[in-house]
């Protein structure tokens, strides 16, 4: 043990005056003796040994004494030499991506990241931690926090994101936040590479901590269907990323109904293909292989199957112009009459013209909107960038009155002053674009820019369809819906609520486990699949590292004083104070 402040030893002189106090401190006692004989011996005996009789060991004597010297050793500051972390400032950074959930022995990596994380936390002695989640955008949980028990409950509350980690951005936020050469960094993924990351170290010492062990892993590494002939083909690439050779069942279904299965013979390192013909068409199919590896986030893909040519129906009677305009985009046209399509199933785009959207199929629409009700235009024709007019010019165009706007919750992109031209918006869960004027009362159709819009509405009603797309894990995502109907359900595959979204008020968001899900909103089924990001194909582990140590120590921990003595020795000495402030009251009261 050694001292901070001996110095202070000196105090002990004050020890030594409360001792020499009860020598000389007068103490009279009443004593009854019946004869002066007796009285005489007692004397004598008292001067044989004056210093030791004179010594008056009572309760409140050595209360004093105890306390004097628990206060002098608590300012000299004992402390002793004991392993501690190096560094005052922890930076740590935690990777929450797919290949973190690979398990080894019953236990996920970001699982044993975690435990050796709180590890860590017990050893802190008063230093600072910054907690960074690494991912597509780092995130600072833990900004030098000193209290144990924050640090402990917050990593405990980490959860596995699945998102790609961008560890070399998270390195270079470490840096800037670091305090100098008393930062330590520690990484905790499975995949940091030192010779990666040497540049944006720059000289913070560092310690990576590669969690898990190399396990043999099948990777589904892609899955695609596209529409061939009367039937739907796919295709899947399979990989065997393990020394060993390995059998495996290769499957296609949608839903809990088996489309295709194959078994599969992989040689170490060995990857093939999988070719598949005449699929019956589905919403969406899933892919899986049956191996029960190490690592299962990449054993799963999914495709949603999208008509990229949808049929274009056209309702009644509808303007010739609009019809020889499908036809000049090579879209496949069908006229057809409304009253005779009572229970058929239709899938594609509807044309049609009137005044009321009533009695017209639930699916994405163009409707010429010719209503009696019209008002000639004055001004100017204006509108906002936006997709459907792309290459579209509407500077030279003609439009001499406009019907009256339909009723709704519809967003304008066209219009002559506070007139109305162009609008679009979702009904029943499907889009549509109204055009508030009627062909026959412009020169629009004679433009180029007039097939233009109508190739850009037919691509974006199509893309508008059922499949809202494919997401990366967790990304957020502005989706147009128009104005209301943004209350949506999202479902996994088993039917399952996941959480609700209002797209009024906040952008849509996937969720981070991949997998095929349904968005619901009203009577609309939405499908979408959130893939795994093709990095987190792999599930090989890194080594450990360490660098920039510029200790003779090759790991994590020095010798570090602990002065944390004093207060408790202060502590006693406060507790011994007041119990002799009590006896001395009893004593004073009798």
């Amino acid at each position: 043990m050694q001292f901070l402040n001996p110095i202070y030893f000196v105090l002990a002189i004050f020890i030594g005056a409360v001792i020499l106090f009860y020598f000389f401190r007068k103490q009279y006692t009443e004593k009854t003796v019946s004869s002066n004989l007796l009285w005489e011996q007692v004397l004598n005996e008292w001067q044989a040994s004056p210093w030791l009789k004179n010594l008056q060991q009572n309760l409140l004597f050595w209360l004093q004494l105890l306390a004097l010297i628990l206060l002098m050793l608590a300012l000299v500051r004992p402390f002793w030499l004991e392993d501690s972390l190096k560094g005052e400032h922890l930076i740590i950074i935690i990777d929450p991506s797919a290949s973190m959930s690979a398990e080894h022995g019953g236990k996920s990596r970001f699982e044993m990241a975690k435990e050796e994380m709180l590890d860590l936390a017990g050893k802190l002695n008063g230093h600072q931690v910054t907690l960074i989640k690494a991912g597509e955008k780092n995130e600072i949980l833990l900004s030098r926090e000193d209290d144990p028990n924050a640090i402990r409950r917050t990593i405990d509350g980490l959860k596995l994101t699945y998102e790609h980690e961008n560890m070399d951005k998270a390195i270079l936020l470490a840096g800037s936040l670091s305090s100098g050469k008393d930062t330590a960094l520690h990484i905790f993924s499975d995949s940091a590479v030192k010779n990666d990351l040497m540049e944006e170290l720059a000289g913070l010492y560092t310690v990576a901590h590669n969690i898990g062990e190399d396990a043999r892993n099948v990777s589904l590494q892609s899955f695609g269907t596209a529409a061939a002939g009367d039937g739907i083909s796919a295709i899947a690439v399979i990989e065997n990323q393990s020394s060993e050779n390995i059998e495996t069942g290769f499957t296609v279904q949608f839903e809990d109904e088996v489309l295709f299965e194959q078994n599969l013979s992989l040689k170490a390192n060995e990857q093939t293909t999988v070719q598949i013909k005449n699929l019956p068409e589905k919403p969406y199919y899933e892919a899986s292989v049956s191996i029960n590896d190490g690592y299962r986030a990449d054993n799963f893909a999914a495709s949603i199957y999208t008509d990229p040519e949808p049929k274009v129906y056209t309702m009644g009677d509808v303007n010739p112009f609009a019809v020889k305009g499908f036809q000049t985009i090579g879209a496949e046209l069908l006229q057809t009459d409304p009253a005779a399509l009572k229970g058929f199933e239709m899938k594609g785009v509807v044309v049609a013209e009137g005044s009321t959207l009533s009695e017209l199929p639930e699916l994405p629409m163009i409707f010429f909107n010719t209503g009696k009700e019209k008002t000639k235009l004055k001004e100017a024709i204006s509108g906002d960038e936006d997709p459907l007019f792309e290459y579209a010019d509407f500077g030279r165009v003609y439009i001499s009155s406009a019907s009256a706007a339909l009723k709704g919750e519809w967003e304008t992109v066209l219009k002559s002053g506070d007139i109305p031209l162009i609008q679009r918006g979702m009904q029943n869960g499907q889009p549509i674009i109204i055009v508030n004027f009627d062909l026959s009362d412009t020169d629009w159709p004679l433009m180029p820019g007039f097939p233009i819009f109508l190739y850009n509405s037919y691509q974006w009603l199509s893309q508008q369809s059922d499949f809202l797309g494919y997401f990366s894990a967790g990304e957020e995502r502005w989706i147009n819906i128009g104005k209301g109907n943004g209350r949506w359900e999202i479902f996994n595959n088993k039917d399952e609520n996941l959480y609700s979204l209002d797209l009024n008020k906040e952008n849509f968001k996937a969720p981070v486990i991949p997998g095929t899900y349904q968005a619901v909103s009203g009577n609309q089924i939405y499908y979408f699949s959130v893939l795994l990001d093709e990095r987190e194909k792999n599930a090989e582990i890194a080594e450990s590292f360490t660098v920039n140590d510029k200790s003779s120590e090759k790991n994590s921990m020095i010798q570090r004083p602990n002065e944390s003595l004093w207060f408790w020795l202060a502590l006693i000495a406060f507790i011994l104070i007041a119990i002799e402030w009590e006896v001395y009251r009893r004593g004073h009261r009798g």
